[in-house]
């Protein structure tokens, strides 16, 4: 009895070592993204949230830190002047960031749904296709933006001239009248890696006995997408339009990448945003935005975006097709 209790002990030890070894592995596979988000998201909304409502001031000569005191609502009043006075076009960047939100929504989702369902049959080429939209998330998003940088100008160029015969031809992103097009495109086409994953992943999660119910009855492909797939992937379909809609102010299309400071008449909000950030300080110099007005216009935005996308949401899940 007692070598069999001794045994019983140790494997009991090995067992409780096991554990205790699995469970600092998971917490040092976990502790880093969790310290992330405290970091970048909890604490950073929360100081802006705080910031919105603060005024900062130097201090006096031979002090340090700055003088805060309680701003109101005044940073939220200069911010209306800021977005609606002469030098920003607060009716052009709300059109561009709407024509953005069309396009990776309206266009990009319908196209990634199609491609993700071609890729799910198993359709010939389907893994040539699975490559090439996943390209951009296979390479460095810099990377990926001067490659494209590189097709849409030089390349362009080379074709037009030496097989078209045309002179002085302008790049895409180098003429005003194509480099919205061409801006749009590239953010449709960078979204397209993890939409298709998504909804790839999602489809192949489906039960073959569904399938080949739907089969016998007499369902055909397109039938098969519309009345098997789209139900049993909805969820993740509200969740891709439900990110959108909630970045629809925040979204910079990647000008900042592509241009650089120099995305002039392609500004959205999200571009914006960044750019006033790089340029501006606690305590505003010039004509520049203080960061309490740029976080008093975040919150602005966050206040209009909030209802609209968890009403949105809500209309999607409760009127979107159902499994049932």
């Amino acid at each position: 009895m007692d070598v069999q209790a001794m045994n019983e002990g140790r494997v009991q030890k090995r067992i409780n070592y096991r554990k205790r070894k699995r469970m600092w592995f998971f917490a040092s596979i976990v502790a880093l993204p969790i310290l992330q988000f405290c970091i970048c998201y909890i604490y950073v909304n929360i100081n802006s949230f705080l910031l919105a409502f603060q005024h900062y001031e130097l201090p006096p000569k031979g002090q340090l830190g700055y003088r805060i005191s309680f701003a109101g609502f005044e940073n939220f009043k200069q911010a209306i002047e800021v977005l609606f006075g002469e030098k920003v076009d607060v009716i052009g960047m709300f059109g561009r960031s709407l024509q953005l939100f069309f396009w990776t929504t309206g266009v990009g989702l319908t196209l990634a749904l199609l491609f993700s369902y071609y890729i799910y049959k198993k359709y010939p080429m389907s893994g040539l296709f699975r490559v090439v939209l996943f390209m951009p998330k296979i390479l460095s998003g810099v990377v990926f933006c001067l490659l494209y940088k590189c097709i849409a100008n030089d390349v362009y160029k080379y074709i037009g001239e030496t097989f078209f015969g045309a002179e002085h031809v302008l790049g895409i992103l180098d003429n005003q009248e194509t480099q919205l097009a061409g801006v749009l495109f590239f953010s449709v086409w960078v979204g397209f890696g993890v939409n298709v994953l998504m909804f790839s992943g999602s489809m192949s999660g489906i039960d073959e006995a569904i399938v080949e119910s739907a089969h016998l009855d007499g369902a055909n492909t397109v039938q098969e997408f519309w009345y098997i797939s789209i139900p049993m992937i909805w969820p993740t379909f509200v969740s891709f339009l439900t990110i959108n809609l909630a970045g629809l102010f925040t979204d910079q299309m990647h000008l900042h990448t592509l241009f650089g400071q120099s995305a002039s008449g392609l500004e959205t909000f999200g571009y914006y945003l960044f750019m006033q950030s790089k340029k501006s300080e606690l305590v505003p110099t010039g004509n520049t935005p203080s960061f309490s007005v740029l976080a008093a216009m975040g919150l602005m935005m966050t206040a209009i975006m909030l209802p609209l996308t968890l009403g949105a949401r809500k209309a999607l899940r409760t009127f979107g097709p159902r499994v049932d």
